[in-house]
């Protein structure tokens, strides 16, 4: 199963260098939830568990990658082509290629699972379910690795400096579902970094993995603090309490940014 959307690069798909990272995850998520809708014969809208409660795909984990030296340009037509790569329910690994006339540009690959929350309202206790979704599983053994590093990386050490304190916006940062989006936990982490080197020689993250492991209120701060060596670069997201939110860790050369 697989679902291909077509684009023309340009504004809006496009940042001062090569497809934007927060567009790329936008549609690489909108393809995916779209795949697992195919998958289960139901729209979004109708994802209920057997008790009638509301059921929402989060993501666990997810990786993008950029070719950095054949970068997408201005007027190109390009492809995002979608697949699912693994499925151990209620999780799903799919991928979403980024192709100019075949080449490769880019690619996104999500981890998601099925969650509802425990406490209506809140965006801090969330179960999976898995009750409604009987599509046959695909290779679960590798999601059984991914989920064994995703609990390997809740620890992991990050003695980094902090480069920002941001106040999570609810009109600007959640979604439909009311808590914030996946795609913008790393549209923070990449302010940050941009942040943490301004002045010095623009990096940019030829690959990058997130692993997730909470969520926020409206209101409330998520602090990011940037750890670099060399080109590689780990950020990592916690709330005032120091709690982890999400982890990424990236490799970001340097880049050259054309003159406009």
């Amino acid at each position: 199963m697989n679902y291909v959307s077509h684009f023309t690069a340009g504004l809006p798909q496009l940042d001062i260098h090569t497809l934007s990272e927060d567009w790329a995850l936008a549609t690489s998520l909108e393809n995916h939830w779209i795949l697992l809708a195919r998958s289960m014969g139901l729209k979004p809208s109708e994802w209920l568990d057997s008790q009638g409660d509301r059921m929402y795909g989060a993501v666990i984990h997810l990786t993008t990658s950029f070719d950095l030296a054949y970068p997408l340009r201005e007027d190109e037509a390009f492809a995002a082509d979608t697949r699912f790569l693994a499925i151990r329910k209620p999780h799903a690994l799919s991928s979403t290629r980024f192709l100019v006339d075949g080449k490769e540009k880019a690619e996104v690959r999500i981890l998601s699972s099925f969650i509802k929350r425990k406490v209506r309202g809140s965006n801090k206790k969330f179960a999976k379910v898995r009750d409604i979704w009987t599509a046959e599983d695909l290779d679960g053994a590798r999601i059984d690795a991914e989920l064994e590093r995703h609990h390997a990386m809740k620890s992991l050490p990050v003695e980094g400096v902090l480069a920002m304190d941001y106040e999570v916006n609810r009109i600007q940062d959640f979604n439909t579902a009311d808590f914030l989006y996946f795609k913008n936990f790393v549209r923070i982490a990449k302010a940050s970094e941009w942040r943490e080197n301004r002045g010095k020689a623009p990096r940019l993250n030829s690959r990058r993995e997130v692993w997730y492991f909470g969520n926020v209120e409206d209101g409330e701060r998520v602090l990011a603090h940037v750890a670099r060596a060399s080109d590689a670069c780990a950020t990592e997201l916690v709330d005032a309490e120091g709690r982890r939110l999400c982890l990424s860790l990236a490799e970001a050369p340097e880049v050259t940014i054309a003159p406009r």
